[in-house]
């Protein structure tokens, strides 16, 4: 499948290319630097695939990886090109590709090992889908690492998938998997209540939902979500005894575990993408005491009263998830991207980049961080 007919020979890819180029693990501005000639990676294996990016996403985890918060489980050799998520054109592929060829627009996230922040990079096939036709390249770069982790936890990782008439919590509506998260669940009929600031109160207006602040006016329309304020009042306290089936947190901290227990149903499932500590350097003392709170709360589970189900879901995409979200989800506009803002780096060079790391670091960001790394009509 391809769009608007785009096809690249191998005589037209380039030899170098411009590409980002991380130096050691620190802060943005000391060890992040653009390079215009760095060699293109043209040699494939068999199932590798060539893509001109267009576009690429900054997310929290890209912070992790450049700022080293990771660095005792990853590693990497120096000049290190970050970057995961990104929407592009195929320009080459190895000789067992099936999936897509020459000329498809796809869009993916690349992992760990990155490589995204480049005008080529080189993918597994099984790291790319073919992208949402409706969406821009932009918008299809702010896709996969965010809205992917959504739609595992809540259709795959649960006890029971999200659908129409389940009662679902989410701690961090305004984060991007919050904001995915949301729409996820209303396009299959759940019941969506949140927390979220007052400063991002608008992400969620803005895709057209109504706020109903007073559980006593929720009419679970479809339209309608109950948003409470975490700066004002805890979220267990406003809806204990609620019986909610899932409580789905996007942003971590151990009371979003203490609360979550107050509103779960029996049996009830709490489902976290961070954990304890919002802010973790990974270390074996951090590894050691993580393992310990989530073999207590599994051994709760178990043999607790109230059987409350606790999660730790971490991201692990596949190209079966990125189609069902574009046939499903994107295609027919029941999920729409929110961005934030979109970085150009060929008007504003590396620091376009180190604004954008920085926004993200800080926790500024209201929607996703976008790369613009070529313009979507350029041959």
């Amino acid at each position: 499948m391809t769009e608007n007919n785009v096809t690249t020979s191998n005589n037209e890819i380039p030899s170098v290319m411009r590409a980002a180029q991380q130096i050691n693990y620190g802060n943005v501005r000391d060890v992040l630097k653009l390079d215009d000639n760095v060699s293109v990676p043209r040699e494939l294996t068999s199932k590798q695939v060539l893509v001109r990016v267009y576009a690429a996403s900054i997310n929290p985890a890209d912070c992790k990886l450049l700022y080293g918060d990771v660095s005792f489980a990853i590693r990497y050799s120096f000049p290190h090109i970050p970057g995961g998520d990104v929407a592009g054109v195929v320009v080459d592929v190895g000789s067992a590709v099936e999936r897509v060829r020459i000329g498809d627009h796809v869009y993916g996230n690349l992992g760990t090992n990155g490589g995204g922040y480049a005008e080529y990079a080189r993918a597994e096939e099984s790291m790319l889908a073919i992208k949402p036709t409706n969406l821009t390249m932009e918008e299809a770069a702010s896709i996969p690492l965010a809205c992917e982790t959504s739609y595992e936890a809540l259709f795959q990782r649960c006890s029971s998938p999200v659908g129409k008439g389940t009662k679902l919590f989410i701690c961090g509506g305004g984060s991007a998997t919050g904001l995915f998260a949301i729409q996820l669940a209303k396009a299959v009929g759940a019941f969506v209540a949140l927390t979220c600031s007052q400063r991002n109160l608008f992400l969620i207006e803005k895709l057209g939902y109504e706020i109903i602040r007073n559980k006593s006016e929720w009419i679970n329309m479809d339209n309608q979500i109950l948003v409470i304020d975490y700066k004002e009042k805890d979220f267990g306290e406003e809806l204990q005894g609620n019986d909610y089936d899932i409580v789905c947190d996007c942003v971590g901290g151990q009371q979003n575990w203490i609360s979550a227990q107050r509103i779960l149903k029996r049996g009830g499932d709490f489902i976290t993408f961070v954990g304890d500590d919002p802010n973790p350097v990974l270390s074996l003392t951090w590894i050691v005491h993580t393992a310990a709170n989530l073999l207590n709360r599994k051994f709760w589970s178990v043999f607790g009263s109230e059987r409350h189900k606790y999660f730790m879901h971490v991201h692990s995409q596949t190209p079966e998830n990125l189609d069902d979200l574009r046939l499903n989800y994107f295609e027919n506009g029941k999920v729409k991207p929110i961005i934030d803002k979109v970085y150009d780096w060929r008007k504003d060079g590396i620091e376009a980049l180190y604004s954008a790391y920085e926004r993200s670091r800080n926790r500024m960001a209201q929607g996703k961080l976008i790369l613009k790394i070529a313009d979507e009509n350029s041959k």
